[in-house]
């Protein structure tokens, strides 16, 4: 069997949108199945691992091409990379700024990252045509990714499978930065028509696959490699860990925990945050480390004595699965999951009597 995956975060690209992928493509080659990678040179990645090169099986062929950056509008504004997983203006942002933000919700469809699409289309094309492929997949976000796919279904008549790891027209930051009504309505015909086309749709969350259009749909979960654990081990200290480990996304209301550890002052108490670039300020230490290569990110789940999850606030939050959740899971180290007692995490953390999940500082102190 032959598969051609097109994604624009791969190795180097660092954080929690390149696991999924990784973790299939090691499983993948196992079993015999050939594998060739349309991805992207230098985008705009949140994080770069060089670490994670090497994970990439020695049989898989990589075709990379630069993409058509908008991150350069973002150095107008003397930012230095293009926003990833937020799109919402704050207070203090310049009213150049805020004008940029409206239009990217409500011109650029389905997300920034559509200017990669002309040159991953092209080097499809160049694997279709230089071998047999039983299969291709497009993994998102960016969504814009499947409309690749779409093309080339549409012109040759491929077998075509979509990959979903986060919502499209219910994502998270739509929801709390609102295009104007008309763009709503192209994402949401954009989504209707990509899940149709496809031969099949994967999707990350049961809740997620039902909300979504009719078409053929499979719920394929996140999980973890076993490899990825292996030597490491718990060493105990004379504190008492909590670690938020990743990014702390705009719409993760972190309040509930603040409020909790503000009323404890317990002097072995330490709580740190690993690869979050932004987190409310609070009344007592917090140490902040930054975004660590994947398997330094592992040692710390396994040492600590308590890992943080948030869930998002918005409207699709009852099937939201972050992908760090099954790392959590594997690291058997406690989870304090801050979300309401009510979907998808709710069922699995108390199934697999992995942690506890709560809002109510109260209840959490």
């Amino acid at each position: 069997m032959k598969i051609l995956l097109i994604t624009y975060y791969f190795p180097p690209c660092g954080g929690a949108s390149v696991q999924r992928w990784l973790r299939f493509i090691r499983a993948l080659t196992k079993k015999g199945v050939d594998i060739y990678v349309v991805t992207t040179l230098n985008g705009d990645y949140p994080y770069l691992d060089e670490s994670l090169v090497a994970k990439i099986p020695s049989s898989v062929m990589v075709y990379r091409s630069k993409p058509l950056r908008f991150g350069k509008l973002w150095n107008i504004l003397g930012q230095k990379e293009l926003p990833y997983g937020s799109l919402q203006n704050k207070a203090s942002d310049s009213s150049l700024k805020k004008i940029l933000y409206w239009l990217r919700l409500n011109f650029i469809v389905p997300d920034m990252r559509i200017g990669w699409n002309p040159s991953a289309y092209k080097n499809a094309l160049q694997v279709l045509r230089q071998d047999k492929i039983d299969y291709v997949i497009t993994t998102g976000p960016p969504h814009s990714t499947h409309l690749v796919g779409m093309k080339l279904k549409k012109h040759f008549g491929i077998q075509w499978r979509t990959d979903f790891r986060d919502p499209m027209s219910e994502i998270y930051y739509l929801k709390i930065n609102p295009p104007c009504r008309i763009t709503l309505a192209l994402h949401k015909y954009l989504e209707r028509k990509i899940i149709r086309t496809a031969d099949l749709n994967y999707i990350f969350s049961k809740v997620i696959a039902d909300a979504l259009p009719d078409g053929k749909k499979k719920v394929l979960y996140n999980g973890f490699d076993p490899d990825d654990f292996k030597g490491l081990h718990y060493s105990r200290t004379d504190k008492f860990r909590i670690k938020y480990v990743g990014q702390l996304t705009t719409g993760r209301d972190a309040s509930p925990l603040m409020k909790a550890l503000s009323s404890l002052q317990l002097p072995l108490l330490e709580f740190s945050l690993i690869g979050t670039r932004d987190f409310p300020e609070t009344d007592f230490p917090v140490i902040k480390i930054p975004f660590l290569p994947h398997s330094k990110a592992l040692e710390e789940l396994v040492n600590a004595e308590l890992l943080i999850l948030i869930i998002d606030t918005c409207k699709s939050k009852e099937g939201l699965l972050p992908s760090k959740l099954f790392e959590y899971m594997a690291s058997r180290t406690p989870i304090l999951c801050i979300s309401e007692p009510a979907g998808e995490v709710y069922t699995l953390i108390c199934k697999t009597e992995s942690g506890f999940v709560s809002k109510d500082s109260e209840e959490i102190a």
